[in-house]
């Protein structure tokens, strides 16, 4: 396919400035009406979808449920010495996992205070690597601080005139009409 340039559309005075809002408007309420079309249509389909894969859905997990109570009823004559069994059309097996599990009376939230107030020991270090924290940039705190604190850490602030549009939807709807 050949490349073309995309045509530059110019405004001439506020009368033309006045009819791109215009059809700005138009455009806006035709895209929502599509896309109130599409929502509709993706719905339904949802829904169809919902109907058709829930029995589906139902009668996996009554066969996972099978599988796993035939599996831990014979667990002693189907495993004795193999973690798992080979069948056709699958395997059946356990495997050891490890979980961590709070002490009685403790609750994970318990758990992180303790480790923060271990890891604030000088000699806690092996205790910090058991706690998460994300650290980034808070902008909106900065964009208060004075040129020399901003400056201090590698920033400036900058002043931009961002265009915008507002579209009279009342106006529109009645010139439509």
């Amino acid at each position: 396919m050949a490349r073309t340039k995309p045509k530059v559309l110019v405004l001439a005075d506020l009368k033309e400035a006045d009819a791109a809002l215009a059809e700005l408007a138009g455009i806006k309420r035709d895209l929502a009406a599509l896309e109130g079309v599409m929502n509709e249509s993706i719905d339904a389909i949802k829904a169809e979808a919902k109907a058709q894969s829930t029995p589906l859905a139902t009668r996996m997990k009554d066969l996972e449920t099978a599988l796993t109570n035939f599996a831990v009823a014979r667990k002693d004559d189907l495993f004795p010495k193999k973690k798992s069994l080979e069948l056709t059309f699958g395997a059946l097996g356990f495997r050891q996992s490890t979980k961590l599990k709070t002490l009685v009376k403790w609750t994970w939230k318990l758990v992180l205070e303790r480790l923060q107030a271990l890891a604030a020991d000088p000699e806690g270090t092996p205790f910090r690597e058991a706690i998460r924290t994300k650290v980034e940039v808070d902008k909106e705190a900065m964009r208060d601080w004075p040129e020399e604190r901003l400056a201090a850490v590698g920033v400036h602030k900058v002043a931009e005139d961002e265009f915008f549009y507002e579209l009279k939807a009342e106006a529109i709807k009645e010139v439509a009409a």
